[in-house]
């Protein structure tokens, strides 16, 4: 029986799955393979509660240096648009998902492999990174995501820009536009988002888990609606017993040192 990942290698670590695209001899580029295996490793940690965050990176000098090209010769309209709907089917996962997805970019995080970890929810990038969107040097458009969920995170001015003219920017340049959320030296980036995944882990497991349910709904709808899906979580969270022991924890400690700064 073959191996269930072949294109991808899964490692587990303290409350979190790592993720890794493991096919460093083509610059990680993505296949619909590696799009369905990274799929099938969030479905099996989803709801898994020591898992605390997914972490999606890749085996050897590069994130991924886009889709695969090999595999676009010759392909039908039909084909193209099968493609990039199993694109479509991981970046929504990746957004759905119950619990954070902490992209780590090394290397070149291009095309469409950049796509993918732009709907990660932390994006966290070594300092020798290079970051862009070429597609258009060969025809043809973003294949997962990046000339709809680039404009969310950037601006439409700099999302167009980068897309039009198939610039490759430093890891510097991308954390000046929003592009990443952290730069961090290469020898320490995954010391980086382990300590990151540490922090979170000490946070309450479902309060994490909507908050970015909450922040990913109100991407794609009105304030007003916005608001109310976040005040029916407040009023969830609040109501629940892990917040009401918290909030006993704080008042009591409040409390005690209240009493001893008036005694001293």
């Amino acid at each position: 029986m073959p191996e269930k990942y072949q294109e991808t290698t899964i490692r587990h670590e303290p409350h979190s799955v790592w993720i890794l695209i493991n096919r460093p001899e083509k610059l990680n580029t993505i296949t619909a393979g590696v799009a369905d295996e990274i799929i099938s490793a969030l479905d099996e940690c989803s709801q898994d509660r020591d898992v605390r965050a997914v972490v999606l990176s890749s085996m050897g000098k590069n994130f991924s240096a886009g889709a695969d090209i090999n595999q676009f010769y010759g392909i039908s309209t039909e084909g193209a648009i099968a493609f990039h709907r199993k694109l479509n089917d991981l970046v929504l996962r990746i957004r759905s998902f119950p619990k954070p997805v902490i992209a780590l970019l090394h290397g070149y995080a291009l095309g469409g492999g950049l796509e993918i970890s732009e709907s990660a929810d932390i994006r966290v990038a070594t300092e020798t990174c290079t970051l862009g969107q070429p597609e258009i040097d060969l025809g043809i458009n973003a294949g997962a995501g990046g000339n709809v969920v680039l404009p969310r995170l950037i601006g439409y001015g700099k999302a167009i820009y980068l897309a039009l003219t198939g610039s490759k920017i430093s890891a510097a340049r991308a954390m000046e536009i929003g592009l990443v959320d952290a730069v961090v030296p290469d020898s320490s980036a995954e010391s980086f988002v382990r300590e990151l995944i540490e922090k979170i882990s000490e946070k309450p497991y479902e309060t994490v888990s909507i908050i970015k349910a909450v922040m990913v709904n109100s991407l794609n709808s009105e304030v007003s609606a916005g608001l109310e899906y976040e005040a029916t979580a407040f009023g969830y969270l609040l109501a629940s017993e892990e917040t009401q022991k918290r909030i006993s924890g704080f008042i009591s400690k409040h409390s005690h040192d209240n009493r001893v700064s008036r005694q001293n």
